[in-house]
């Protein structure tokens, strides 16, 4: 037999199966725009609306990992909890069985049809046509792959070694599964997995017994993308990635006592193998789901054991702006105010933990400083496009000034959040350095970073409040800032000079210095704009 050919055939078909998934994938997210992290981040308020969510966003994209990866993210941006999580996780198993079902079938004939039709499709200027063009293609070649896979694997029933391998997968289920999850770790797609089992029957080299232990193996390599994700990630998305594993383990588990009696239930229910290969599957991920909703507590508690400390909580994602409200300005106006305000109130934080983390040395809250500033960001973004928007309608002259001065303040509060990541950073670097700063400078830092959190945080108040009061305060804190500034710019100086201080300690003090300067100006310019 010639293993060559039959390597060349098995990876070749599986490297086209691969790269129709990834093109299948991008199309249906691209037809669908933001429509998929929405529905994500919406109806996830029971585990239920969140397994068929997941399992429908899956469905769509052909992956599971792909949901995963974009939970992991949600989770990440503080817009999604953990809780909320569980369910979209669970479902996104049912949803990957999409892709076994369809393959199940002899669709070897339609490939080149289909591709033929996507190609034509997918080179028309229209962009909605271009998306169906690539989701065509996807598909084509999917079944392209598939062919390609059947006939590189067709001489396998002639070899005896290898039989006895798939035989033995049978005998020992935990062979076969962890054969299955390195597999797919590798590669990073059961669906692609779950393809080369179904090629493998379709041409008579695996029989069922054999088949559904590497099925269930697939579903826990799986989860290395999830971990992969994860990797810098916050706590919460890090628990996420280990909810998965947990999940597919636990469903390995539940089946595995059972495995000779579901092979004898599954050989029942279909016509040939392959689908049967495809109805198991689907049945294991089913019952997994269904059965494991109601321990979504439970999994959760050992995943917080697993993944052990305190949970940053973010805030995240937009909470006021809707496009409904762009028909009534007034309305939207004052959604707009008010996810300012949050922003406002975002970056404060920011600001007074930038201070714990550089004096007091509260390292664990600088990954909230950054996940903060992640949230800011999103912020600038969604309020600046919905005050275009908001700009083109019917506005009062009053109501137009006002947008105005709300767009102007966005640009002024996230460079509140720039600077408090910078004053992080210095943070870090002074870490790194392994420097500190002598008791005199300290001692002028704690004084200018009171007088920055009060000025912005006066600012912020007078904004909210129209307070002309408040508008007179910052202008005199700012004098108060800028004098400081000189003068301890010059006490640092003096103790370079007289080598009291560390000169790596003493760049950075300067650089700390500038930044809550500048946090003074800005809070002169959110003020200039109260009436």
């Amino acid at each position: 037999m010639d293993y060559v050919n039959v390597l060349f055939g098995l990876f070749g078909g599986l490297g086209l199966f691969l790269y129709s998934i990834s093109l299948l994938s991008g199309g249906m997210q691209k037809a669908a725009g933001n429509r998929i992290k929405n529905l994500l981040k919406r109806f996830t308020d029971t585990p239920l609306k969140g397994a068929f969510v997941g399992c429908t966003v899956t469905g769509i994209v052909q992956s599971s990992s792909i949901t995963t990866i974009v939970v992991v993210s949600l989770i990440n941006s503080g817009i999604m909890t953990l809780k909320q999580s569980a369910g979209i996780i669970f479902g996104a198993n049912i949803g990957t069985t999409v892709t076994a079902q369809l393959v199940s079938f002899p669709v070897g004939k339609f490939a080149l049809p289909i591709i033929a039709i996507g190609a034509f499709v997918y080179f028309m200027k229209s962009r909605n046509d271009s998306y169906a063009g690539q989701i065509l293609l996807g598909f084509g070649l999917l079944f392209l792959g598939m062919d390609i896979m059947k006939g590189g694997v067709a001489p396998l029933r002639e070899s005896e070694y290898f039989i006895g391998i798939l035989m033995g997968f049978g005998e020992t289920p935990l062979l076969g599964i962890l054969a299955s999850a390195i597999f797919t770790g590798i590669i990073q797609s059961s669906s692609a997995t779950t393809a080369v089992v179904i090629a493998m029957a379709q041409e008579g080299v695996i029989d069922l017994s054999a088949a559904i232990p590497l099925i269930m193996g697939a579903n826990i390599g799986t989860c290395i993308t999830a971990f992969l994700a994860s990797y810098g990630a916050t706590k919460s998305a890090k628990r996420a990635a280990v909810l998965h594993v947990l999940f597919n383990v636990a469903g390995v588990l539940l089946f595995l006592p059972f495995i000779s009696l579901f092979t004898q239930g599954v050989s029942s229910i279909g016509a040939d193998v392959p689908r049967q290969i495809a109805n198991a599957h689907t049945i294991f991920n089913v019952t997994s789901t269904f059965v494991f909703l109601f321990f979504i507590p439970v999994f959760i508690f050992m995943v917080k054991k697993i993944v052990p400390g305190k949970e940053i909580v973010v805030d995240g994602g937009v909470k006021y702006l809707d496009n409904n409200y762009l028909r009534m300005p007034s309305v939207a106006l004052d959604c707009v105010e008010k996810e300012v305000m949050r922003m406002a109130r975002i970056s404060l934080v920011m600001l007074r933990d930038s201070k714990k983390v550089l004096l007091d040395d509260e390292k664990g809250l600088v990954q909230r400083v950054y996940k903060h500033e992640d949230v800011v960001d999103g912020l600038f973004q969604a309020i600046g496009t919905y005050s275009v928007k908001l700009s083109q309608g019917q506005l009062t002259k009053k109501d137009a000034r006002r947008l105005s001065a709300l767009e102007h303040n966005i640009t002024d509060f996230e460079r509140v959040a720039d600077h408090a990541i910078n004053l992080v950073e210095a943070a870090e670097e002074m870490e790194n350095e392994r420097v500190t700063f002598s008791r005199k400078a300290r001692a002028e830092l704690l004084e200018m970073f009171g007088n920055s959190i009060l000025i912005y945080q006066t600012a912020v108040g007078a904004v909210k409040k129209g307070d002309l009061k408040k508008v007179k305060k910052v202008r005199d804190l700012e004098n108060v800032i800028d004098r400081n500034d000189k003068e301890f710019e010059h006490n640092h100086i003096v103790r370079l000079r007289r080598n009291i201080c560390n000169p790596a300690a003493g760049i950075i003090f300067t650089d700390v210095l500038h930044n809550l300067e500048r946090i003074g100006d800005h809070s002169v310019n959110v003020v200039e704009r109260v009436d």
